[in-house]
Protein backbone atom coordinates (compact mmCIF):
# COMPACT_ATOMS: atom_id res chain seq x y z
CA UNK A 1 0.00 0.00 0.00
CA UNK A 2 1.23 3.72 -0.71
CA UNK A 3 2.28 5.31 2.71
CA UNK A 4 -0.18 8.99 2.98
CA UNK A 5 1.52 10.09 6.19
CA UNK A 6 2.99 13.35 5.80
CA UNK A 7 0.54 14.83 2.52
CA UNK A 8 -1.13 17.89 3.00
CA UNK A 9 -4.80 17.35 3.00
CA UNK A 10 -7.37 20.03 2.18
CA UNK A 11 -9.79 21.04 4.71
CA UNK A 12 -13.84 20.33 4.26
CA UNK A 13 -14.50 23.86 4.34
CA UNK A 14 -12.37 25.12 1.83
CA UNK A 15 -12.81 22.32 -0.54
CA UNK A 16 -16.80 23.70 -0.94
CA UNK A 17 -16.07 27.11 -0.96
CA UNK A 18 -13.47 26.48 -4.25
CA UNK A 19 -16.08 24.59 -5.47
CA UNK A 20 -18.74 27.38 -4.80
CA UNK A 21 -16.28 29.74 -6.11
CA UNK A 22 -15.86 27.50 -9.47
CA UNK A 23 -19.94 27.17 -9.97
CA UNK A 24 -20.08 31.08 -9.74
CA UNK A 25 -17.56 31.55 -12.48
CA UNK A 26 -19.92 28.75 -14.34
CA UNK A 27 -22.71 30.51 -13.81
CA UNK A 28 -21.46 34.15 -14.66
CA UNK A 29 -20.43 32.78 -17.74
CA UNK A 30 -23.64 31.86 -19.28
CA UNK A 31 -25.86 33.88 -21.57
CA UNK A 32 -28.54 35.87 -19.56
CA UNK A 33 -31.74 33.69 -19.43
CA UNK A 34 -35.09 35.37 -20.88
CA UNK A 35 -37.17 36.21 -18.29
CA UNK A 36 -39.85 33.59 -17.22
CA UNK A 37 -43.70 33.95 -16.66
CA UNK A 38 -44.63 34.93 -12.66
CA UNK A 39 -46.47 31.90 -11.29
CA UNK A 40 -48.69 32.26 -8.59
CA UNK A 41 -48.20 29.88 -5.66
CA UNK A 42 -50.56 27.34 -6.77
CA UNK A 43 -48.10 27.32 -10.36
CA UNK A 44 -50.18 28.90 -12.65
CA UNK A 45 -48.31 30.70 -15.26
CA UNK A 46 -49.92 34.38 -15.65
CA UNK A 47 -50.20 34.89 -19.33
CA UNK A 48 -48.07 37.50 -20.66
CA UNK A 49 -48.60 39.81 -23.43
CA UNK A 50 -46.03 42.07 -25.68
CA UNK A 51 -47.11 46.01 -26.09
CA UNK A 52 -45.55 47.91 -28.43
CA UNK A 53 -43.75 50.96 -27.49
CA UNK A 54 -44.97 54.33 -29.29
CA UNK A 55 -41.21 55.39 -28.22
CA UNK A 56 -39.60 52.20 -29.89
CA UNK A 57 -36.91 52.32 -27.24
CA UNK A 58 -35.64 55.98 -28.29
CA UNK A 59 -34.95 58.81 -25.71
CA UNK A 60 -33.50 56.77 -23.06
CA UNK A 61 -30.08 56.25 -22.34
CA UNK A 62 -28.03 53.12 -23.03
CA UNK A 63 -27.99 52.25 -19.15
CA UNK A 64 -31.72 52.26 -19.36
CA UNK A 65 -33.75 48.35 -19.74
CA UNK A 66 -35.66 50.09 -22.44
CA UNK A 67 -33.59 51.45 -23.98
CA UNK A 68 -33.59 50.71 -28.27
CA UNK A 69 -36.70 48.08 -27.38
CA UNK A 70 -39.79 48.52 -30.00
CA UNK A 71 -41.90 46.03 -27.42
CA UNK A 72 -41.42 45.08 -23.91
CA UNK A 73 -43.42 42.09 -21.96
CA UNK A 74 -46.02 42.56 -19.71
CA UNK A 75 -48.21 40.33 -17.77
CA UNK A 76 -52.48 40.36 -17.94
CA UNK A 77 -53.14 41.78 -14.37
CA UNK A 78 -54.17 39.88 -11.61
CA UNK A 79 -55.93 40.46 -8.25
CA UNK A 80 -52.65 41.77 -7.27
CA UNK A 81 -53.53 44.93 -9.84
CA UNK A 82 -56.87 45.44 -8.70
CA UNK A 83 -56.01 45.63 -5.22
CA UNK A 84 -53.61 48.31 -6.49
CA UNK A 85 -56.38 50.26 -8.14
CA UNK A 86 -58.51 49.95 -5.05
CA UNK A 87 -56.00 51.47 -2.62
CA UNK A 88 -57.17 54.84 -1.71
CA UNK A 89 -53.33 55.54 0.04
CA UNK A 90 -51.78 55.07 -3.77
CA UNK A 91 -55.01 56.94 -5.11
CA UNK A 92 -54.47 60.19 -2.84
CA UNK A 93 -50.74 59.97 -2.77
CA UNK A 94 -50.79 59.87 -6.69
CA UNK A 95 -48.71 56.76 -7.46
CA UNK A 96 -51.57 54.35 -8.22
CA UNK A 97 -50.25 54.45 -11.93
CA UNK A 98 -46.92 53.79 -11.48
CA UNK A 99 -47.60 50.84 -8.99
CA UNK A 100 -49.51 49.37 -11.87
CA UNK A 101 -47.02 49.95 -14.28
CA UNK A 102 -44.32 48.86 -12.03
CA UNK A 103 -46.47 45.64 -11.64
CA UNK A 104 -47.15 44.44 -14.79
CA UNK A 105 -44.04 45.01 -16.57
CA UNK A 106 -41.66 41.82 -17.09
CA UNK A 107 -38.48 44.37 -16.94
CA UNK A 108 -37.67 45.76 -13.38
CA UNK A 109 -37.85 49.66 -14.65
CA UNK A 110 -38.95 52.15 -12.45
CA UNK A 111 -42.40 53.93 -13.98
CA UNK A 112 -41.05 57.30 -13.26
CA UNK A 113 -38.18 56.57 -15.53
CA UNK A 114 -40.11 55.92 -18.36
CA UNK A 115 -41.37 58.34 -21.30
CA UNK A 116 -45.16 59.61 -20.93
CA UNK A 117 -46.20 57.48 -24.09
CA UNK A 118 -44.61 54.27 -23.31
CA UNK A 119 -46.32 54.57 -20.26
CA UNK A 120 -49.91 55.43 -21.92
CA UNK A 121 -49.12 52.46 -24.03
CA UNK A 122 -48.92 49.61 -20.98
CA UNK A 123 -51.74 50.92 -19.43
CA UNK A 124 -54.19 50.60 -22.38
CA UNK A 125 -52.35 47.29 -22.70
CA UNK A 126 -53.65 46.39 -19.10
CA UNK A 127 -57.16 47.94 -19.37
CA UNK A 128 -57.82 46.11 -22.64
CA UNK A 129 -57.10 42.87 -21.55
CA UNK A 130 -58.67 42.97 -18.15
CA UNK A 131 -61.83 44.90 -18.83
CA UNK A 132 -62.31 44.88 -22.86
CA UNK A 133 -61.24 47.19 -25.19
CA UNK A 134 -64.61 49.11 -25.29
CA UNK A 135 -64.16 52.30 -23.16
CA UNK A 136 -67.19 54.33 -22.44
CA UNK A 137 -66.93 58.23 -20.89
CA UNK A 138 -69.14 61.03 -19.89
CA UNK A 139 -68.05 64.58 -21.33
CA UNK A 140 -70.17 67.65 -22.54
CA UNK A 141 -71.19 68.83 -26.14
CA UNK A 142 -67.89 71.69 -26.92
CA UNK A 143 -70.69 73.45 -28.46
CA UNK A 144 -74.49 73.10 -26.72
CA UNK A 145 -72.44 71.84 -23.21
CA UNK A 146 -75.33 69.04 -23.43
CA UNK A 147 -74.03 66.02 -21.91
CA UNK A 148 -72.45 63.64 -24.18
CA UNK A 149 -71.87 59.77 -24.02
CA UNK A 150 -68.61 58.18 -25.62
CA UNK A 151 -67.16 55.14 -26.71
CA UNK A 152 -64.30 54.69 -28.06
CA UNK A 153 -62.52 51.03 -28.97
CA UNK A 154 -59.18 51.11 -27.23
CA UNK A 155 -57.74 48.82 -29.83
CA UNK A 156 -58.14 50.81 -32.42
CA UNK A 157 -55.81 53.89 -31.17
CA UNK A 158 -52.78 54.25 -32.57
CA UNK A 159 -49.37 56.54 -32.11
CA UNK A 160 -48.56 60.13 -33.01
CA UNK A 161 -46.38 59.80 -36.14
CA UNK A 162 -42.88 60.87 -34.56
CA UNK A 163 -40.29 61.58 -37.92
CA UNK A 164 -37.29 59.14 -36.47
CA UNK A 165 -34.66 60.23 -39.40
CA UNK A 166 -34.31 63.51 -37.23
CA UNK A 167 -33.29 62.06 -33.91
CA UNK A 168 -29.95 62.14 -33.02
CA UNK A 169 -27.46 59.50 -32.22
CA UNK A 170 -27.94 60.92 -28.68
CA UNK A 171 -31.34 60.56 -28.53
CA UNK A 172 -31.82 64.21 -28.69
CA UNK A 173 -33.70 66.44 -31.28
CA UNK A 174 -31.46 69.60 -32.67
CA UNK A 175 -33.77 72.58 -33.87
CA UNK A 176 -33.14 76.04 -35.14
CA UNK A 177 -34.96 78.95 -32.96
CA UNK A 178 -36.86 81.16 -35.69
CA UNK A 179 -36.05 84.10 -33.89
CA UNK A 180 -31.92 84.03 -31.92
CA UNK A 181 -30.96 80.99 -34.70
CA UNK A 182 -29.90 79.40 -31.80
CA UNK A 183 -29.34 75.91 -32.39
CA UNK A 184 -31.26 74.17 -29.22
CA UNK A 185 -30.56 70.26 -28.60
CA UNK A 186 -33.25 69.00 -26.18
CA UNK A 187 -34.25 65.81 -24.71
CA UNK A 188 -38.03 63.86 -24.23
CA UNK A 189 -38.55 64.42 -20.71
CA UNK A 190 -39.50 61.33 -18.29
CA UNK A 191 -42.33 61.43 -15.90
CA UNK A 192 -40.01 62.12 -13.32
CA UNK A 193 -38.66 64.90 -14.71
CA UNK A 194 -41.91 66.16 -15.57
CA UNK A 195 -43.07 65.76 -12.46
CA UNK A 196 -39.88 67.51 -10.96
CA UNK A 197 -40.86 70.41 -13.18
CA UNK A 198 -44.38 70.71 -11.28
CA UNK A 199 -43.12 69.97 -7.83
CA UNK A 200 -41.05 73.34 -8.38
CA UNK A 201 -43.70 74.99 -9.61
CA UNK A 202 -45.19 74.41 -6.26
CA UNK A 203 -43.09 74.96 -3.95
CA UNK A 204 -42.97 78.29 -5.54
CA UNK A 205 -46.22 79.02 -5.14
CA UNK A 206 -45.99 78.11 -1.54
CA UNK A 207 -43.37 80.39 -0.67
CA UNK A 208 -45.29 83.50 -2.34
CA UNK A 209 -42.33 83.20 -5.09
CA UNK A 210 -43.42 84.31 -8.69
CA UNK A 211 -43.56 80.77 -10.99
CA UNK A 212 -42.32 80.24 -14.40
CA UNK A 213 -43.39 76.85 -15.28
CA UNK A 214 -42.40 77.34 -18.70
CA UNK A 215 -38.63 78.10 -17.66
CA UNK A 216 -38.70 74.98 -14.99
CA UNK A 217 -39.82 72.99 -18.19
CA UNK A 218 -37.30 74.71 -20.58
CA UNK A 219 -34.39 74.15 -18.28
CA UNK A 220 -35.02 70.55 -17.99
CA UNK A 221 -35.15 69.64 -21.59
CA UNK A 222 -32.89 71.35 -23.27
CA UNK A 223 -29.60 69.63 -23.49
CA UNK A 224 -27.55 72.09 -25.52
CA UNK A 225 -27.51 75.81 -26.76
CA UNK A 226 -24.68 75.59 -29.93
CA UNK A 227 -23.17 72.93 -28.50
CA UNK A 228 -22.71 74.40 -25.13
CA UNK A 229 -23.95 71.81 -22.78
CA UNK A 230 -23.23 74.06 -19.34
CA UNK A 231 -26.23 74.14 -16.83
CA UNK A 232 -25.27 77.40 -16.30
CA UNK A 233 -25.62 78.68 -19.82
CA UNK A 234 -29.47 76.69 -19.97
CA UNK A 235 -30.47 78.25 -17.13
CA UNK A 236 -29.41 81.70 -18.44
CA UNK A 237 -30.87 81.24 -21.91
CA UNK A 238 -34.03 79.48 -20.93
CA UNK A 239 -34.77 82.59 -18.27
CA UNK A 240 -34.35 85.04 -21.23
CA UNK A 241 -35.61 83.08 -23.88
CA UNK A 242 -37.70 84.99 -26.48
CA UNK A 243 -41.65 84.14 -26.67
CA UNK A 244 -41.72 83.37 -30.58
CA UNK A 245 -38.29 81.09 -29.99
CA UNK A 246 -40.02 79.55 -26.81
CA UNK A 247 -43.38 78.89 -28.30
CA UNK A 248 -41.79 77.27 -31.23
CA UNK A 249 -39.53 75.67 -28.91
CA UNK A 250 -43.16 73.77 -26.83
CA UNK A 251 -44.30 72.97 -30.17
CA UNK A 252 -41.58 71.32 -31.95
CA UNK A 253 -41.02 69.25 -27.96
CA UNK A 254 -44.76 68.30 -28.69
CA UNK A 255 -44.05 66.89 -32.44
CA UNK A 256 -41.26 64.78 -31.21
CA UNK A 257 -43.27 63.29 -28.36
CA UNK A 258 -44.05 59.78 -28.80
CA UNK A 259 -47.14 58.58 -27.12
CA UNK A 260 -50.58 57.31 -27.70
CA UNK A 261 -53.03 59.03 -30.33
CA UNK A 262 -55.87 59.71 -27.71
CA UNK A 263 -57.44 61.88 -30.33
CA UNK A 264 -61.52 60.99 -30.74
CA UNK A 265 -64.76 62.53 -32.98
CA UNK A 266 -68.72 61.79 -31.43
CA UNK A 267 -71.27 63.68 -33.13
CA UNK A 268 -73.58 65.86 -30.35
CA UNK A 269 -77.18 64.04 -30.92
CA UNK A 270 -78.75 67.18 -29.38
CA UNK A 271 -77.20 70.16 -31.64
CA UNK A 272 -75.28 67.81 -34.61
CA UNK A 273 -71.98 69.31 -33.39
CA UNK A 274 -69.06 66.89 -34.26
CA UNK A 275 -67.22 67.12 -30.86
CA UNK A 276 -63.34 66.24 -30.97
CA UNK A 277 -60.88 65.64 -28.06
CA UNK A 278 -58.45 63.45 -26.10
CA UNK A 279 -60.01 60.52 -24.59
CA UNK A 280 -59.03 61.04 -20.86
CA UNK A 281 -57.32 58.53 -18.33
CA UNK A 282 -57.85 59.04 -14.91
CA UNK A 283 -59.02 57.08 -12.21
CA UNK A 284 -62.27 55.77 -13.60
CA UNK A 285 -60.07 54.46 -16.61
CA UNK A 286 -59.93 51.10 -14.95
CA UNK A 287 -63.79 50.83 -14.36
CA UNK A 288 -65.80 47.96 -16.05
CA UNK A 289 -68.60 48.99 -17.63
CA UNK A 290 -70.09 45.52 -17.37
Amino acid sequence: MRNNEGRTQIPPELLDQFMKQQEEKFMASQPPQAPMPQASPTGYQIPTDFVELPSQGLFYPQSHPWHNKEKVEVRFMTTREEDILSSQAYAQAGVMFDKLIESVTVDRVSSTSLLPGDRNAILINARKNSYGEEYEFVTNCQNCLKELECSVNLGELGFVEVDVNKITENNTVSVELPVSKKQVEFKIMTAAEINDATKAVEKQAKLGIETNETFELHRRMIVSIDGDRQLSTIVSFSQNMLLKDSRFLKSQYSKFSPDVDFTYEQECESCGHKNKGGVPVGANFFWSSE
